[in-house]
């Protein structure tokens, strides 16, 4: 073991009891809001996968012209995640969370004024500039309550959001296209109107709710308070490889943009999961009810992978190679969908690319949270979160112009799961980058590179 993963260690376990009791005081105050804002943005980003089935034919639109609507909110949410992150740090969670939750609530509901392609798009940009730094700006939030040794499960736990949000999604979008006609209006623009009012609502409480940073939590004991502080900067101390004398030299490190790269691969995962499988399974004939519950299945897998692997990432205290092999269960997923001629290995491949890239998500993320010093992390968490986006947004374009040549996604797919190994080798890249570091006496206790 490293003489950084043994001060981790001596960090994590000291005052056990005490820290578990501080740990899950924090967690049941600060997991469920932050779950439920995830699972309102997830709800809001991939809700046009479901208004497809009906607004692609109302407003024509074709497989190139959907992927550019679904990529553009990634191309704005890029645009913003630095500046988002940096706002966070400076002025809190309470201030930055909570705004971006109303915007984009707001920009949700507009979606339902859509009149054709190019107010699409504007409305999806607005969208991710509304959205822009809330996953960076999160991750952020729990690096700051939670200890080295509890944060691959917290992250997981942030990050469950993701695929019972698509399960519930999977389950009520169908039911909400069936108001068509209702009050004059078509059922994918109930279906944006509906999903855009909670998170506004979920900002108003959080304005009251959320506290930024542990010296200020009194809902905790004096004791827990010094315990979680101090637990906190003894993983600062012993961790914090990239260490930047402001935001430009910080983001311009070898080290961050490695895990920007990396973050890439991991967006043109996510960005691709769930956009096109509605359309995929309505072309096996079932009414729009039924595919929602077919569409549910694959993130159902992908909870339970990512709960089992970020477990066990914890349990162990590894992460890179942890990283490089669910980036490695991705791509396989993406490469079973890409050549599959039937439904069911179709909703196998996209199984277990849901195990892949939500394990991924939890574990991947542990990294630039633990080994950013303090006064790098919200400006390199936000280039790597920026890049990650870019993934996103350029990813469904490729998907749909290929969708648009071929007639079908196998090029595509084969695209993405590309991308997942490139940055699985990456993970490993930056690895012995980071062990070298140790060797050559620039130790993450001396804050190099």
């Amino acid at each position: 073991m490293t003489e950084i993963a043994m001060n981790k260690v001596d960090g994590a376990t000291a005052e056990s009891h005490l820290g578990r009791t501080t740990v899950r005081k924090v967690a049941t105050r600060l997991m469920w809001f932050v779950m439920t804002l995830y699972f309102l943005a997830i709800l809001d980003r991939g809700n046009i996968s479901f208004a497809a089935l009906q607004m692609n034919k109302d407003l024509g639109l074709n497989a190139e012209m959907f992927g550019i609507a679904v990529g553009i909110m990634y191309l704005t949410y890029s645009m913003f995640e630095i500046p988002s992150n940096l706002i966070l740090h400076r002025y809190g969670a309470r201030v930055t969370l909570t705004r971006i939750a109303m915007l984009w609530g707001l920009a949700t509901v507009l979606m339902a004024f859509t009149q054709g392609p190019l107010s699409l798009y504007m409305f999806r940009g607005f969208l991710g500039f509304a959205e822009s730094g809330l996953f960076p700006g999160v991750m952020l939030l729990l690096s700051l309550w939670f200890p080295f040794s509890y944060r691959a499960r917290y992250n997981a736990m942030f990050n469950y959001a993701v695929p019972i949000s698509y399960i519930f999604a999977s389950l009520i979008s169908g039911a909400i296209l069936e108001l068509n006609g209702t009050f004059g209006l078509a059922g994918w623009k109930w279906l944006f109107i509906l999903e855009g009012i909670p998170p506004i609502l979920l900002g108003l409480i959080g304005a009251f709710y959320l506290t930024d940073r542990p010296h200020q939590a009194t809902w905790l004991t004096v004791e827990e308070r010094d315990w979680l502080v101090g637990a906190l900067e003894r993983d600062a101390s012993a961790t914090g490889v990239v260490h930047g004398e402001g935001v430009l030299k910080t983001i311009l490190n070898p080290m961050v943009l490695l895990f920007g790269l990396c973050n890439f691969g991991l967006f043109c995962g996510l960005a691709s999961l769930f956009p096109w499988l509605p359309q995929i399974i309505k072309t096996f004939g079932l009414p729009a009810s039924q595919v929602g519950v077919v569409t549910a299945i694959p993130p159902i897998a992908g909870l339970i992978g990512m709960i089992a692997l970020s477990r066990h990432s914890d349990h162990l205290g590894e992460r890179f190679y942890y990283a490089s092999m669910t980036f490695i269960i991705a791509a396989s997923g993406f490469a079973i969908a890409a050549f599959a001629t039937t439904p069911t290995w179709i909703i196998a491949g996209f199984m277990v690319a849901n195990v892949g890239v939500y394990g991924t998500q939890a574990i991947f993320w542990t990294i630039p949270q633990s080994y950013l010093s303090r006064q790098s992390a919200p400006g390199a968490i936000g280039l790597v979160g920026t890049l990650g986006s870019i993934g996103g947004a350029t990813i469904p374009v490729i998907i749909g112009r290929a969708k648009d040549n071929s007639d079908g996604y196998t090029i595509g797919f084969l695209v993405v799961s590309a991308a997942l190994l490139f940055a699985a080798i990456l993970v490993q890249v930056a690895r012995v980058r980071l062990v070298e570091n140790e060797r050559s006496g620039e130790s993450t206790r001396h804050k190099v590179v």
